[in-house]
């Protein structure tokens, strides 16, 4: 239980630091000019929280837990980039389909960010606890 509750912490804190970081200077300045008036402002917080709860969760459950009993972080990079790639390309593909001002650009920066946010978040996790950096 202590183990699962570390994987969580430290999963959480690696993906929301980065997507800090991403949001600001990666994702948004490519949103503002297509959908910026869209944006919410003030950003409304909880639907927020209840979507890093929730995926933290499906990241450890699908991709962290797995690999790291198996003592394979590589394992949780890559099938972590593979479920990010799959609900990010979700989120991405379904947006392009049905928004007129939707770009392809949003669909390839956003979708490559999540690729990499999750697969670099269950790693990290997951390399933290195996005492393993590779």
């Amino acid at each position: 239980m202590l183990q699962t509750a570390l994987l969580y912490v430290i999963t959480a804190t690696v993906f929301l630091g980065l997507d800090m970081v991403g949001i600001r200077y990666l994702v948004r300045p490519v949103f503002e000019p297509h959908v910026g008036h869209l944006l919410a402002s003030p950003l409304r917080l909880g639907p927020a929280v209840v979507f890093y709860l929730f995926y933290v969760a499906g990241i450890l459950l699908f991709v962290s837990w797995p690999a790291l009993k198996a003592g394979a972080p590589l394992q949780a990079l890559a099938f972590g980039a593979l479920l990010g790639a799959m609900c990010y390309g979700t989120y991405e593909m379904t947006n392009y389909a049905t928004l007129a001002d939707w770009s392809w650009r949003q669909v390839v920066v956003d979708g490559l960010w999540g690729t990499f946010l999750t697969g670099f978040a269950a790693w990290a996790g997951v390399a933290a606890l195996s005492g393993r950096v590779a």
